[in-house]
């Protein structure tokens, strides 16, 4: 092979490593437990892949989506119409691999991915592209992936709904703040004691009366 050859054969090789691929499994509208696996080429000589953050088509939404596999300490993370699977960078040239579970494909023909893939150094990808009459194949292109039409009789499930983000409930034998700690609780009250508090009350009040008018007739009989 000459020389021209082989560097025509290099180049024409180049671009179609440096891209992101989507499989599903199976490929099948409404097919349910479905499994997404995308592939991103690693493309930078000084930088390794750090994360991908992919734009959702209609009928597929972050809560029906769990990360089944990828490179460790990965996670997937979403909100609206958009995914982000990301973590500690991968080395340098490696290629990142994802398995993402689908709770269930939505009736479509086909599934359009445009994905953002980032590298350690700040350098973003946007495999963003769609195919045209004029430009059948665009340098950049989304990863597509072809379904197959729906099994008969198979129908759309409810979709999941994320769960709300709550912070731990505090124990309800916990006293309120402020209140002081007892060992025990208070003894009961005794209603009978109820009464012998009122009746040495009132005996004292009349005993001070008494004391008093002593008091004020030994000052009279003084002044006489």
């Amino acid at each position: 092979m000459s020389t021209a050859a082989a560097t025509a054969l290099v180049l024409a090789a180049g671009p179609a490593l440096a891209h992101v691929e989507v499989e599903a499994a199976p490929a099948r509208a409404l097919a349910t437990d479905a499994l997404l696996t995308l592939t991103a080429e690693a493309e930078s000589g000084t930088a390794g892949i750090s994360g991908l953050r992919i734009q959702l088509p209609a009928g597929l939404v972050p809560a029906d989506m769990r990360l089944a596999s990828g490179p460790a300490g990965w996670r997937l993370a979403g909100s609206g119409d958009v995914v982000t699977v990301s973590g500690p960078a991968l080395p340098v040239g490696r290629s990142a691999e994802l398995g993402i579970r689908v709770r269930q494909l939505p009736a479509e023909r086909r599934l359009v991915l445009k994905t953002i893939q980032s590298y350690s150094d700040g350098k973003r990808d946007a495999w963003i592209e769609l195919p045209t009459a004029s430009v059948p194949e665009p340098d950049q292109p989304a990863p597509i992936v072809r379904l197959q039409p729906a099994a008969l009789g198979a129908t759309a499930v409810p979709r999941a709904t994320p769960a709300p983000t709550t912070s731990a409930a505090v124990p309800t034998t916990s006293p309120p703040a402020g209140t002081p700690r007892t060992s025990g609780a208070a003894p009961a009250a005794d209603p009978a004691d109820d009464g012998s508090d009122v009746a040495w009350m009132f005996g004292g009040v009349l005993a001070g009366i008494a004391v008093l008018g002593v008091i004020v007739v030994a000052a009279r009989r003084r002044l006489r």
